[in-house]
């Protein structure tokens, strides 16, 4: 069985397109359970999701007050589903018809701690390059799997139980990176499934989505520091290490120092933050020379460590 997890706040403009790639699934439903955890929602998604309980035989909705704290709610989900794997699918978003029961069949014959798969964007980005080719067992390195830290991803339960990984219910935005940062540094195998759009993200058109706001500078530093301090303690060598050290660099520092807001307090709290994980192995990764460039004007010449 394949547990879907998912948090919602008022989505009641995207469940429809949500629970019908469920309805749909070529996955017999009595192999679907569906953890719908909704978060004191104001609008009418307690009404669409009810209308769809007679379709989904496994739907089991979670009526929860009100948090802003998705994490918190994935926790919950997390502990009371009882598939074997969980797939995390968030509310505005949907799935292939064939997904579940390719990842079923896929996961039946190559069981792994995290499978992550093709992803399709709706008016917005999404990773690729790692997840264009079906793989077992990958290198979390060499494999490119390091660089893609969001939800979307199918992940073995008793993994996640067993290692005692939790999103951060402190956190409302980048509790998903915090959450695979530990559990792809904790994984002992990784695999990747694609040629089949499993996982369609959609970039709402009105702007309301968390990732789609911008985020307040002292949050966003304060989600930096918890991530390079757990990739210092659990990354078992520097080459590792150094890799994961990108996204906080490559991302967050440009996009902060970017930012029409950013202040002179802010620039230091940055510095204070990643500084000591500035260096040489780091630098020769960053993708391009503009912002290798502009990370230097920042942090200065890296050195050799």
């Amino acid at each position: 069985m394949i547990s879907v997890i998912t948090p919602n706040y008022n989505g009641d403009k995207w469940l429809g397109d949500y629970l019908d790639s469920i309805t749909n699934q070529t996955l017999p439903q009595e192999e679907i359970e569906v953890m719908f955890v909704d978060d004191g929602s104001t609008d009418k998604s307690r009404e669409i999701v009810e209308s769809y309980s007679d379709r989904i035989p496994g739907l089991r909705p979670i009526w929860h007050e009100h948090t802003a704290r998705p994490g918190e709610l994935r926790n919950l989900a997390v502990q009371r589903a009882i598939g074997k794997y969980v797939l995390f699918l968030d509310s505005d978003d949907y799935i292939g018809t064939e997904a579940l029961e390719r990842l079923d069949g896929f996961s039946s014959e190559n069981p792994s701690d995290i499978f992550a798969f093709q992803l399709e964007g709706i008016d917005r980005n999404v990773p690729r390059s790692m997840l264009n080719t079906t793989a077992v067992n990958v290198d979390l390195i060499d494999s490119g799997l390091y660089k893609t830290l969001g939800i979307w991803k199918m992940v073995d339960r008793k993994f996640i139980i067993d290692n005692d990984i939790r999103f951060d219910p402190s956190i409302r935005r980048g509790d998903d990176v915090m959450f695979f940062i530990e559990a792809m540094l904790k994984a002992k195998r990784l695999s990747v499934l694609s040629d089949y759009p499993f996982y369609m993200l959609r970039g709402r058109e009105d702007g309301t989505s968390i990732t789609q706001e911008e985020w307040d500078h002292n949050k966003r530093l304060s989600v930096v520091k918890k991530a390079a301090q757990l990739v210092t303690e659990m990354a078992q060598d520097k080459r590792t290490k150094d890799h994961f050290m990108i996204r906080l660099f490559n991302a967050d520092a440009i996009e902060i120092t970017e930012s029409a807001s950013l202040t002179d307090d802010t620039v230091m709290d940055l510095k204070q933050a990643l500084a000591p994980h500035w260096n040489r192995g780091v630098a020769d990764l960053i993708y391009t020379d503009s912002n290798r460039q502009k990370l230097i004007n920042i942090f200065g010449e890296p050195i050799d460590e």
